[in-house]
């Protein structure tokens, strides 16, 4: 039997440095020093599911959320006021920051891929 807990709390130190890392570059990714974890718990241990970054201020969205998968990987969801979603995934690996951003407009696509905030292809449907 397995138990699913989610527990608010201050980031650890490698949740924070991703979140401050992605926001240097990528600065619509906000930072925040607080998490909501997600682990699955067998009752003796607790493995680590994801992490759902909590912000305070978020108003100027629909809906804003990040969430932390590994120490390098996170994945994003943003719907702006007039219903634009923004979606992705940035994760982080040999000194690289790479981001993938998929924009869905009243029926218009795009996908754009980066590395280290500069964009290298982009796809427009």
């Amino acid at each position: 039997m397995k138990v699913y807990l989610e527990k608010t709390d201050v980031a650890t130190i490698e949740q924070y440095e991703l979140i401050k890392n992605v926001n240097s570059i990528y600065p619509d990714i906000m930072i925040s020093k607080q998490v909501k974890n997600k682990f699955k718990n067998n009752f003796k241990t607790n493995e680590f599911l994801s992490a759902d970054v909590v912000y305070e201020n978020v108003s100027k969205f629909k809906l804003y959320n990040v969430t932390i998968l590994d120490n390098r990987c996170l994945s994003y969801t943003f719907l702006t006021p007039d219903d634009v979603l923004i979606f992705g995934e940035v994760r982080t690996f040999d000194g690289n920051t790479v981001r993938t951003l998929y924009k869905l407009d009243k029926g218009k696509s795009l996908m754009q891929y980066f590395i280290n905030g500069k964009l290298i292809n982009e796809v427009k449907g």
